[in-house]
């Protein structure tokens, strides 16, 4: 009876601090809550494919491919303002490329799926989905799903067409294509046969822009098919790859898999 009473006190004495908490507080307490659960709702398994963004690391690459569990993350409201912004960013720049055309600039936004069937790569590339001027893929030989923000014909040449967007303390010293892009950059260029990708980066403060060009030459095309060719090879024998020794803190920190890598060890 004691504890109960005890209990309820606690209660109450949070109900009364809650009450003290100014509305616009409460609100905006709220709002986080809401879009950090309704972003956990609309939250996807990862597919059992190799993802550009993972082939860093040949563990990453093992767990995603064999459907290993990967542990929950709650994204922050904040978090998810940034990704929502950034999508509509891309959405944005993505129609200006395309009006280029119409101010009488000879380029021209090629839709991915047309260039796709076009050019017979229908044959090793499923066309997923297209939302709005993004293209969902599936490469069926290299087992890889990927996004594409678009293909252009600048100046009579094809060019894979890759935004992003970043802080501006990174933006301002950018130089060149962020290194942590070129696997990205050399996956599409293996998947479409175009071996230049232009890289447009703008920051998210007062949406300046620098672009550069990643020029993707034979040796990192199999470079790139040798890292997926070598965790299919640990995946045929059911056995988990070495952690690489060369991986920074961060993008352990940031893993998916964090846990499941501890407990198979090095």
């Amino acid at each position: 009876m004691a504890r109960s009473q005890a209990l309820l006190n606690i209660l109450n004495l949070v109900d009364a601090a809650t009450d003290e908490i100014p509305v616009e507080q409460q609100f905006l307490c709220d709002l986080r809550v809401s879009i950090e659960k309704q972003a956990a709702k609309e939250g996807r398994k990862p597919s059992q494919s190799y993802k550009p963004s993972s082939l860093h690391c040949i563990r990453n690459m093992y767990y995603q491919v064999t459907g290993a569990e990967c542990e929950e993350e709650r994204s922050t409201s904040e978090f998810v303002g940034i990704c929502e912004s950034g999508t509509d960013r891309h959405e944005r720049i993505q129609k200006a490329v395309m009006a280029m055309k119409e101010n009488g600039i000879d380029c021209e936004y090629v839709n991915v799926a047309d260039y796709v069937r076009n050019h017979g790569l229908d044959k090793s590339i499923t066309i997923v989905s297209q939302q709005g001027n993004e293209t969902k893929l599936f490469h069926n030989d290299l087992k890889m799903s990927f996004l594409c923000d678009g293909i252009i014909r600048y100046k009579g040449q094809y060019y894979i067409l890759e935004i992003k967007t970043e802080i501006s303390s990174k933006f301002w010293e950018r130089q060149g294509v962020n290194p942590d892009h070129i696997l990205q950059g050399t996956a599409y260029s293996v998947a479409f046969g175009i071996d230049k990708v232009l890289f447009l980066y703008e920051c998210r403060d007062n949406c300046s822009k620098k672009a550069y060009m990643l020029e993707v030459t034979d040796k990192m095309k199999q470079d790139f098919i040798g890292k997926i060719s070598n965790c299919e090879s640990y995946v045929a024998d059911n056995v988990c790859p070495p952690k690489p020794t060369d991986l920074s803190k961060k993008a352990c920190a940031y893993c998916s898999y964090a846990k499941r890598c501890e407990r198979d060890g090095d």
